[in-house]
């Protein structure tokens, strides 16, 4: 294998490498999610009892009001017919009933005070959970562009340059042949040039000399 083979082997082993660890990550943060989510759950099914507690103490305390009123008047009702210990049982009741609702009011507080702050939290929470999946989109869209950019370059990696570069040296040798050949043909087909010589052969001295005076004569 040559250097670029190796180069090319080694590039795409650290790039699948690199998308590996683009990809784990969005698994990672949809189980994130997905705990989160669930403890959102149970945190919403928290609120939905404790507003029931809420509403459940409201009512003894709406309750233990009436029979305040309702001892209040009878013992004024007994007093008036004259029935002392009616009405003093009647006010014995309202009086342990009105203890009973100081603690009743006490916890009611307390309970709204909590549902309250469960609300406050679980707000907090519907915030974070918007906030996570806004940037778990964004993380994705990351993920996927760089999936993307991952196999362009896996493409531009694995484009072989050096066949296509030896392709377009022999198409060139072979023009080159025919236009060798083309001149080559031209060379042979072409009218020879023939060009008169620059000296006198001796041997032909007479006849020349021949030649030139019959040349030379007049013509009559």
């Amino acid at each position: 294998m040559g250097i670029f083979g190796r180069i090319k082997h080694v590039v795409l082993a650290e790039t699948n490498g690199w998308l590996d660890r683009i990809e784990r990550p969005i698994d990672m943060v949809d189980q994130y999610l997905r705990s989160f989510n669930q403890e959102l759950s149970k945190a919403q099914r928290a609120l939905a009892n404790q507003l029931f507690i809420e509403k459940r103490q409201a009512a003894l305390v709406a309750e233990t009001e009436a029979v305040i009123v309702k001892r209040a008047r009878q013992a004024k009702l007994a007093v008036e017919r004259g029935e002392d210990h009616i009405a003093k049982l009647a006010l014995q009741e309202k009086i342990l009933e009105e203890g009973k609702l100081a603690a009743y009011q006490a916890q009611y507080e307390t309970i709204k005070n909590q549902t309250a702050s469960l609300e406050e939290k679980i707000e907090q929470l519907r915030v974070k959970a918007e906030e996570f999946n806004h940037r778990r989109l964004l993380l994705a869209s990351r993920a996927n562009i760089a999936g993307s950019m991952k196999q362009l370059n896996q493409m531009a990696i694995s484009f072989q340059t050096e066949p296509t570069s030896q392709g377009f040296a022999r198409a060139e040798e072979q023009v080159l042949m025919m236009e060798a050949e083309v001149e080559a043909l031209a060379h042979f087909t072409a009218p020879s040039k023939r060009t008169a010589p620059q000296y006198l052969d001796p041997r032909l001295k007479d006849d020349i000399e021949l030649a030139l005076a019959e040349l030379k004569r007049p013509t009559v």
